[in-house]
């Protein structure tokens, strides 16, 4: 992987490992590795992901949204005053993988409602840059062609 720009020595605040241990029909359930907890986050489909990784983004202000999101219930998301602090290496981050799949994201930009960034998918060596949250869950899904339980 020696063209894969998440293997540099690079600081990558934001870095997110995405293992995937399962997925049928399309629908993907696993464990989400970050800088800032020792223990992964498990998620059990993909709405769950997408969630976590705005409420990661969102807790470490990093990147920034241009937008604030509307919803529908009548209360403001609360302003969290939670500190984030580095609690793993990037080795450590980068170390973990899934039964299916192991991914490394890395959003640099929160525009236009949505996320653009760069997604490696480790066991193919492939990186490649995605323009939306709606785009990277399609990668995501065309990488695991086949189900894996």
């Amino acid at each position: 992987m020696k063209d894969v720009r998440m293997e540099s020595k690079a600081a990558i605040p934001n870095l997110i490992n995405i293992c995937v241990d399962r997925s049928v029909q399309g629908e993907i359930g696993g464990r989400i590795y970050h800088y800032y907890q020792r223990e992964p986050w498990k998620f059990e489909n993909v709405v769950q992901l997408l969630r976590y990784m705005e409420e990661f983004y969102d807790g470490i202000r990093f990147p920034e949204a241009a937008v604030m999101l509307r919803n529908f219930s009548e209360t403001e998301k609360e302003d969290r005053e939670k500190t984030w602090q580095i609690l793993s290496t990037k080795e450590e981050v980068l170390n973990h993988q899934g039964k299916c799949a192991t991914f490394y994201t890395y959003v640099q930009y929160r525009q236009n409602a949505t996320w653009q960034g760069r997604l490696v998918w480790k066991e193919a060596e492939k990186e490649v840059e995605f323009r939306s949250a709606l785009e990277l869950i399609i990668l995501v899904d065309n990488a695991l062609n086949e189900d894996c339980k």
